[in-house]
């Protein structure tokens, strides 16, 4: 071999040599996951589950028992106020309020004799009491024995639609069963529970939604109360109404109740909550630059519903921080960025 050969073979060894020296380094520089320090969103949006309800509905009763005589009403007829719902059989009310007039008559005749008497000097004080206490008591018998009697007929106590009926005609009811339920003409509410964390935020609403999947649409809702006491599951009840008049949203249906929060300015910025390190009550992250890590102090505030943690002093934005493993690393160590998945290959499999 010449001399050309042999030196073209001994550079050839020597690159290989220092190629597989620099591949042994390389390959011995830990991976790291990076994220990008953002500005927060200006908008936050928060959603629970929800669902319709009317916002009145009653539940009718008669006051009096007895046999029904009929309900001229069914499931989903529209009522107007004072329309009649249902009757009860009144023919023993009513004998009860004829005995009662004939008992008042009687009583108002001899009461009316005995206060000419007492005017005259003819009967006692006594006489006297008794006669006006007792026509008291009897007119108060007659009003009841007539308040029973139209006690036999439920009225629609506003418009709206009849829900329920829960008796057909001649069946003996008792007093209070309800026999229809009514809901009211009105707007709907939408009923959801929040966390302590959205109680609290009250004063930062800005808009409330609701999303429904059938009827497919988002409606604008108006916050109408929310409960002072939390549940037993620590929850507090909010009720909201519909502002739009829409027929095919009624009362039962699910929905998605989307709060919108107001914009904010002078933002915090935002990092998963991964990349903090908490250590002798200081909170630092890993800030990559030029394949190096540096310890770096921070003073985060909230933590996010998205994962995030907020950070308001040690950071800017744009600048990039271990997301994953910071356990793992040190102070001033040589990283390597994990790439990042690709778009079209998702998984790697190719």
């Amino acid at each position: 071999m010449s001399i050309v050969g042999v030196f073209a073979l001994c550079l050839m060894l020597l690159l290989c040599n220092c190629g597989n020296k620099e591949a042994a380094v390389t390959k011995n520089i830990p991976v790291v996951n990076l994220s990008t320090v953002q500005i927060a969103k200006g908008i936050s949006e928060n959603s629970y589950p929800g669902t319709t309800q009317a916002a009145d509905e009653s539940r009718l009763a008669f006051r009096v028992a007895g046999t029904l005589e009929s309900i001229p009403v069914k499931v989903g007829n529209r009522v107007r106020k004072g329309q009649v719902l249902a009757r009860m059989d009144s023919r023993d009310y009513k004998v009860q309020l004829a005995a009662a007039q004939a008992e008042y008559e009687s009583t108002k005749a001899e009461c009316e004799r005995i206060i000419s008497l007492y005017e005259d000097g003819g009967t006692s004080a006594n006489n006297y009491d008794k006669a006006r206490y007792g026509l008291e008591q009897i007119t108060q018998k007659l009003a009841h024995a007539k308040d029973q009697v139209e006690d036999c007929v439920l009225y629609a106590p506003f418009d709206g639609y009849v829900h329920e009926v829960n008796y057909d005609g001649h069946e003996t009811v008792g007093s209070g069963m309800p026999i229809v339920s009514v809901f009211a003409d009105k707007k709907i509410e939408v009923v959801t529970h929040i966390p302590v964390s959205e109680y609290n935020r009250q004063s930062e609403y800005d808009r409330i939604t609701a999303t429904f999947s059938s009827p497919n649409r988002t409606v604008s809702l108006k916050l109408l109360n929310i409960s002072k006491d939390a549940n037993a599951n620590q929850l507090y009840t909010m009720h909201l109404q519909i502002e739009d008049d829409d027929k095919e949203i009624t009362p039962g249906l699910t929905a998605m109740v989307n709060i919108f929060g107001k914009e904010k300015d002078n933002l915090p910025l935002e990092i998963p909550s991964s990349a903090v390190l908490c250590e002798n009550d200081q909170t630092y992250v890993y800030l990559y630059s030029d394949s190096i890590i540096h310890k770096t102090p921070v003073r985060v505030s909230h933590l996010s519903s998205r994962g995030t943690i907020q950070v308001i002093q040690g950071l800017e934005a744009g600048q990039k921080v271990v997301s994953a493993g910071v356990h793992h690393v040190s102070d001033g160590q040589r990283v390597r960025p994990a790439s990042e998945p690709s778009k079209t290959n998702v998984g790697g499999l190719l």
